[in-house]
């Protein structure tokens, strides 16, 4: 199985560094980038693919189609794909590479499948391509093994098995816990500001907690950039454990602290445009501030 030519949706901060890879390898990169906005744009012409306006021009001639965008939008968008697919008569492969749950995949599969296309399920673990070490494409399913040519310096693909939902599981456990722990150092730091014990919670965490200190400085004062679409994943991770028998209620309360932050005055920030001198402090003042007018909200 060959793909020349590759479609992407969305051209967000992870899909454009994975067309940007696969492109300097030699592949034709396609994004559809009709109605989308000025910083999709930007970030595609970064990349520097082949915008080729509707989605239904990228289907007629992309050989595999990669969906990488907030989990919340994966089943529209798999629905809307179907449709293209049956109106095109065009069959590319696949493949999800959303954090979305092994059921969610499974959803998604049968909704392409049912189209007449192949189903890849995939999962993305760790920094764009090209930013630290090599970003990790898990993938699953009956053809996954066919993908490992798209590999790149800054791009691994590790093979899972036939199963799909594999590769979605992997990523949900990962991030339950690296996001789950970002919601945590949140929950944790806007609790002492709301108790008024902040300035020595914090420095009983540099005496004995030096390195919780340091992981809290150097993501929460940003996390707000990335809150909204980190709700569904949350969500998603809910539910992956409900499915294995276990309590998904940790990661209910980890959406709800996503939302908070999506709702404050930072989540207007990019992470083109966060400003990367803001402190704890600084930050937990925003996230409070939005507590508050939630609670004046819920007693008008």
């Amino acid at each position: 199985m060959d793909f020349p030519t590759i479609g992407i949706i969305s051209m967000g901060d992870m899909g454009h560094a994975v067309a940007r890879t696969l492109r300097e390898g030699g592949h034709r990169v396609l994004a559809a980038l009709d109605g989308r906005s000025p910083r999709t744009y930007a970030l595609a012409a970064v990349a520097e693919v082949e915008d080729v306006g509707a989605l239904n021009t990228l289907i007629a001639q992309a050989d595999l189609i990669l969906s990488i965008m907030p989990p919340a939008a994966a089943i529209d968008f798999a629905k809307t794909t179907a449709e293209e697919i049956r109106n095109t008569g065009a069959t590319p492969v696949f493949l999800d590479c959303n954090a979305v749950g092994p059921a969610t995949a499974r959803e998604i599969s049968q909704i392409i499948r049912q189209a007449g296309a192949i189903f890849i399920d995939g999962s993305i673990i760790g920094a764009p391509p090209g930013r630290r070490s090599p970003t990790r494409l898990y993938v699953s399913g009956q053809d996954a093994e066919q993908l490992t040519p798209l590999a790149r310096p800054d791009l691994e693909i590790r093979p899972l098995g036939l199963k799909i939902g594999t590769a979605s599981s992997i990523k949900m456990f990962y991030a339950a816990l690296t996001k789950g722990t970002m919601t945590l150092d949140t929950l944790v730091l806007m609790g002492a500001r709301q108790m008024g014990v902040s300035e020595p919670l914090i420095k009983e965490f540099s005496e004995s907690q030096p390195r919780a200190l340091e992981r809290m400085r150097g993501s929460v004062p940003w996390l707000a950039a990335d809150a909204e679409r980190w709700v569904g994943e949350m969500e998603e991770i809910a539910k992956t454990f409900a499915d294995a028998g276990l309590t998904g209620q940790m990661h209910i309360g980890a959406a709800n602290i996503f939302r908070i932050l999506a709702e404050s005055t930072l989540a207007t920030e990019t992470r083109e445009i966060a400003d990367r001198s803001r402190g704890l402090d600084e930050a937990i003042e925003a996230f409070a501030a939005r507590l508050s007018a939630s609670s004046r909200d819920v007693e008008d």
